[in-house]
C-alpha cells in the first residue's frame, strides 16, 4: 500500500510541477497545460464579487478577499443566466479565462480580450465556437504571439434591468460595467501571465462589438487606458437601440406583478430577495437593453461621435455582405407591408417621413438586394415578395450603415489607423436566400473551421482565408495594422491577403474577405441610402 501511496504522491507532485502558475492580486492560480495547443489555460477566474443577493442588478464590486491556498483554474466557471442554454447557469458567473502560448512566461505579450455577442441575452465563454485557442495559436505561429482573454458578463434582466430606482441608485447598464470591471482586472493582473497591460485590444462580434462601441463612447470619451485598440465585427455604437426609461415601464410592472413584488413598499428590494429560479422563470418576453444613464453613457453615441467625444484608438471594423438576411421580416409582399413593419420594428422610432424616404432610396430591385452573391431577379416568394428589399433596408439600418459611419467619425476625429472589411464567404451549406448573413464569419475569425464547413473541395481555400484573417488580426493586435511584418502598402505581406489600406474620407475602402480571392473595394455602394440612415441615427435610438 505504501508504494502505491508514494507513487500517487509523486504523480501529484509531478503534475503540480508541470501545471502553470500565476500569482495575481488575490492570490495564486494553478492552470492547465494543453499539449494539444501547446498553451497554458487559466479558466474560471473570478474578476468581481458574485452579483447575488443585495448585489443583484448592481454594478460589479471588486474582489475583496484573497484565495485560501492555491486556487484551481482548470475549469470554466458558470455561464450567466440566459434562456435556451445548455450550459451550467448561475448568477455567480463573473469570471474570465486567460489563454497563453506556452514558452512565453518571461516575456510581455500584447493581449486580446474577447466579448461575446448574443443580443445581450445569450452567450458564454464556455461555448466551443468561442474557443480562443485557435486564434492564439495562429498568432503565435505567425510570429505575433498574444495572450487571449475571454470574459463572461451578465445578460438580460440580470445585466440590464432599467427602472427609475435602478437609475437613482446608480446601477444602470450593469452588464456593461461587468465588462469594464473585467478590463480593469486585466489591466491590474495580466502581467502575472506575461501580458502587457499597455497593449490591450478589445474584440467583439454583434452585441459584443456593440458593447465595445459603447465603451469607446463612455464617460464622455474619457480614456482610462484600459485598452489601446479595438476590433468590431458586425456591430458598433451607432446602430444600437438605447431605449429611454419610459419604454420599460410596462415591462417592469409586468415583471414585479408576476413575482408578487409590485405591491410591496420597495419592488426593487423585493426582486433582490427572489431566488434565481423565481426570477429566471418570470421574464421570458422582455428584451432589456442599455440606456443613456447620464453616467456611463452621457448622451447617445451618435451625438458623442459627431462631437469627437470618444476614445481615439486604432480601429478594425467590418460587416458581412448579407447582414440584412438575419434581420429582415418574412411575409412582406409590398411597400405598404414594409412601411407598417418599420413603424414598430426593433423598438426603433422611425418616423413616417423617414420610412417613406427609405422606400424611395431602396427601390424593389431584387437583383440589387441581398443576398448580394445571387444577382438575379428571383424574389424567393416563400420569404415574401419584397423580402429582399426589406433585407437591404434592415441590414443597413442595424449593422452596415453604422460600420461606415463609425469609420468616418473615427477618421474625422483624427484616428489614422482605421481599417474596414466586408466578409463575403458563405458557409458550406448556405442556401441561395441566405448566402453570407450575420455571424457566419465567426468560425473564420476564431480559426475554428475544422469540421464546421463540411467536406467541400473548397475547404482548403476556406482554411486559407481563416488563417489569413487570424494573421491579420494578430498583426493588428501587435502593431495596430493588419498587414503583417511588411506593414502597410506592401504586396505579399505574409497574411495571405492583399495589402489592406487605411480607411480615409477621400478614399474609403474595404478589404473584401472572400475565399475565392480577397480584394479591396471602394466603400461607396448604396451611398445615398446609407448616408440617409446615418443622418437619422437618433430615430434609431442610437
Amino acid at each position: 500500500m505504501l508504494p502505491v501511496l508514494a507513487l500517487l504522491s509523486a504523480l501529484s507532485l509531478a503534475l503540480a510541477a508541470t501545471s502553470p502558475i500565476a500569482t495575481v492580486k488575490n492570490g495564486t492560480l494553478q492552470g492547465h497545460y494543453s499539449s494539444e495547443w501547446d498553451q497554458d489555460f487559466f479558466l474560471g477566474i473570478p474578476y468581481a464579487q458574485p452579483p447575488v443577493g443585495q448585489l443583484r442588478f448592481k454594478w460589479p464590486q471588486s474582489l475583496n478577499t484573497t484565495y485560501d491556498g492555491v486556487r484551481d483554474a482548470t475549469q470554466y466557471g458558470y455561464s450567466c443566466y440566459q434562456y435556451g442554454s445548455t450550459f451550467n447557469l448561475s448568477e455567480d458567473c463573473l469570471t474570465l479565462n486567460v489563454v497563453r502560448p506556452s514558452g512565453y512566461e518571461n516575456q510581455s505579450l500584447p493581449v486580446l480580450i474577447w466579448i461575446y455577442g448574443g443580443g445581450l441575452t445569450a452567450g458564454s465563454t464556455a461555448d466551443p465556437q468561442y474557443n480562443i485557442s485557435g486564434i492564439v495559436k495562429t498568432a503565435s505561429d505567425s510570429g505575433h504571439p498574444f495572450i487571449g482573454v475571454s470574459i463572461n458578463y451578465r445578460l438580460g434582466v440580470w445585466g440590464f434591468l432599467q427602472t427609475p430606482a435602478i437609475l437613482q441608485e446608480g446601477s444602470s447598464n450593469a452588464g456593461l460595467l461587468d465588462q469594464r470591471m473585467a478590463m480593469r482586472w486585466v489591466h491590474d493582473n495580466i502581467a502575472a501571465f506575461a501580458g502587457d497591460p499597455t497593449r490591450v485590444t478589445l474584440w467583439g462580434e454583434s452585441a459584443g462589438a456593440q458593447s465595445i462601441g459603447l465603451h469607446l463612447h463612455s464617460y464622455g470619451g474619457r480614456n482610462d487606458h484600459l485598452y489601446q485598440a479595438a476590433i468590431l465585427e458586425s456591430g458598433g455604437p451607432v446602430g444600437t437601440d438605447l431605449n429611454p426609461l419610459p419604454f420599460y415601464t410596462a415591462a417592469y410592472e409586468n415583471l414585479t406583478r408576476t413575482v408578487g413584488c409590485w405591491s410591496t413598499p420597495n419592488p426593487l428590494a423585493c426582486l433582490r430577495t427572489l431566488t434565481s429560479t423565481q426570477l429566471f422563470h418570470s421574464n421570458y418576453t422582455t428584451t432589456w437593453n442599455p440606456t443613456v444613464d447620464g453616467d456611463f453613457l452621457t448622451a447617445y453615441p451618435s451625438q458623442l461621435a459627431a462631437n469627437g467625444t470618444f476614445v481615439h484608438v486604432p480601429l478594425l471594423i467590418g460587416a458581412n455582405s448579407d447582414e440584412g438576411v438575419s434581420f429582415s421580416t418574412h411575409g412582406l409582399d409590398n411597400a405598404t407591408a414594409i412601411f407598417d413593419n418599420l413603424l414598430y420594428w426593433r423598438n426603433y422610432a422611425l418616423s413616417p417621413p423617414s420610412i417613406r424616404t427609405l422606400l424611395d432610396l431602396y427601390p424593389n430591385i431584387p437583383s440589387e438586394e441581398p443576398p448580394y452573391r445571387d444577382h438575379t431577379n428571383e424574389t424567393f416568394p416563400a420569404y415574401g415578395l419584397q423580402w429582399r428589399r426589406d433585407a437591404a433596408i434592415g441590414g443597413d439600418l442595424v449593422i452596415i450603415a453604422q460600420r461606415r459611419k463609425t469609420c468616418e467619425e473615427f477618421v474625422k476625429g483624427g484616428v489614422t489607423d482605421v481599417y474596414s472589411y466586408r466578409f463575403d464567404t458563405p458557409l458550406w451549406n448556405a442556401t441561395a436566400p441566405v448566402s453570407v448573413p450575420h455571424f457566419v464569419n465567426v468560425v473564420f475569425s476564431f480559426q475554428n473551421i475544422s469540421g464546421a464547413l463540411g467536406p467541400l473541395p473548397e475547404y482548403q481555400s476556406y482554411k486559407d482565408l481563416s488563417l489569413s484573417i487570424g494573421k491579420a488580426y494578430a498583426s493588428f493586435v501587435s502593431s495596430h495594422q493588419p498587414n503583417g511584418e511588411a506593414g502597410y502598402g506592401t504586396v505579399g505581406n505574409g497574411t495571405g491577403l492583399p495589402s489592406w489600406p487605411k480607411y480615409t474620407l477621400g478614399a474609403p475602402r474595404n478589404m473584401v474577405l472572400n475565399a475565392n480571392g480577397s480584394f479591396v473595394e471602394d466603400d461607396t455602394w448604396r451611398r445615398e441610402g446609407i448616408a440617409f440612415i446615418n443622418s437619422i441615427s437618433r430615430e434609431l435610438l442610437a
